[in-house]
């Protein structure tokens, strides 16, 4: 397995394909904001996936404590108060000084099989020793990434950066940092 900005890949040519934009358009429905979806009106789900929204903590902890100010300093800081489930409940979204609609989230998702089936132009990569689904999309000069990290059978923890002019890279690299400092902010097991 090989290690590059931090996240250990599987495979590594998935990764340079997702951040250098060279893989063919994806069929099918576009996907807002890297993955980030309004909640379905019907449901076609099948056993063993959720079903209903999902809590707003996890073992009562905030969502919007699971990024700190130290944690948000590297990208400019934080900028006025968190939004609480923001873009989707369970998710806290901080604002950041660093450029207008510039923002980091963190939360609690949907199980990492349904988030890849979701977004299949995702990549594997593993978050300290734990399973992660990587995507990245440019929306309007905005190029947002997510990183759904595996907390168990039924969740997974999402990071999101969104950064406006900045290259996949660079943009996971600071996502990077985002999810391992959320993970030391959960309880532990």
């Amino acid at each position: 397995m090989t290690a590059v900005r931090g996240y250990a890949l599987i495979p590594p040519v998935l990764l340079l394909c997702a951040t250098t934009a060279c893989a063919p358009p994806v069929p099918g429905e576009p996907v807002p904001a890297a993955g980030f979806r309004d909640e379905p009106t019907t449901s076609a789900t099948r056993p063993g996936d959720l079903t209903s929204p999902l809590p707003t903590s996890s073992s009562g902890t905030d969502p919007c404590t699971l990024l700190a100010a130290e944690d948000l300093a590297a990208l400019g800081g934080s900028t006025g108060t968190p939004h609480p489930n923001q873009p989707m409940p369970g998710v806290c979204t901080h604002p950041l000084t660093s450029g207008p609609e510039n923002a980091a989230a963190a939360g609690y998702y949907d199980p990492l099989r349904a988030v890849t089936e979701r977004q299949p132009g995702g990549v594997a990569v593993e978050v300290e020793g734990r399973s992660a689904w990587l995507y990245c999309e440019l929306v309007d000069a905005h190029q947002t990434c997510t990183a759904a990290t595996e907390l168990g059978p039924d969740r997974t923890l999402l990071t999101m950066l969104t950064l406006r002019d900045a290259s996949a890279a660079d943009t996971t690299d600071h996502l990077f940092g985002l999810t391992t400092a959320a993970l030391r902010h959960l309880p532990p097991p």
